[in-house]
């Protein structure tokens, strides 16, 4: 084969790779931009109902109970997980000395869960979900989600941080919102539907394993 023919085979092969590469970051992103499909199954608690502590949360997770309680659920190996690491770093500064955060971590291995949120640098208490007790209880079928608990276990937020997936739109930062609300920072917002359409990846599969493990942060 020529120079010249080797050129244009060599030209055709990387605009095929290029094209392939184009049309995967287009099926994520069309993917990630469409409500996650609510399961057949799904029950949610309505807001304004008081959920026990004891149910949401496993014994020994270090929590000051004066204080609401964010959950935020998540997932490493979720793409619309890590878009919003940033966001919920913010909160955490902004946040951290008046409500307790508590990262949910959902995922098909525990050894992963662990690796994963240890290597966000997230300076927050964890609990591995791995029979998803927690989702199932609070009505949870995404990720990222965000749940806002009153200091009496009222559940006063459940849904989106923010209409953009990576959390960059203030005006519909919706979480923040729910927490100046609830600590009196602000009147309570009047949030307009998207904040509770989940948007995100699917939960994984429950393990086997009837338990919900630890995890140090």
């Amino acid at each position: 084969m020529s120079s010249q023919g080797k050129s244009i085979v060599a030209a055709g092969c990387a605009t095929v790779l290029l094209t392939l590469v184009i049309a995967v970051f287009w099926y994520q992103d069309w993917q990630y931009s469409l409500p996650t499909p609510r399961p057949e199954t799904l029950k949610q608690p309505a807001l304004g109902m008081v959920m026990s502590v004891a149910e949401v949360l496993p014994g020994g997770t270090k929590y000051d109970r004066s204080r609401p309680l964010l959950l935020h659920f998540f997932n490493p190996g979720c793409p619309c997980s890590r878009f919003n690491l940033d966001h919920i770093r913010e909160l955490t500064r902004a946040y951290g000395s008046r409500v307790n955060i508590v990262a949910v971590l959902e995922e098909d291995s525990t050894d992963k869960l662990i690796d994963g949120f240890r290597k966000t640098g997230l300076p927050i208490e964890a609990v591995v979900d791995s029979n998803r007790t927690l989702a199932t209880a609070l009505g949870v079928y995404s990720t990222p989600q965000a749940v806002i608990l009153d200091t009496r276990g009222t559940l006063v937020y459940r849904g989106n941080y923010n209409s953009s997936r990576y959390c960059v739109d203030r005006r519909s930062e919706y979480a923040r919102l729910a927490l100046d609300a609830l600590l009196g920072l602000r009147a309570q917002p009047s949030l307009e539907p998207a904040a509770f359409i989940a948007y995100g990846c699917r939960l994984p599969k429950p393990q086997t394993e009837a338990l919900v493990a630890r995890a140090a942060p």
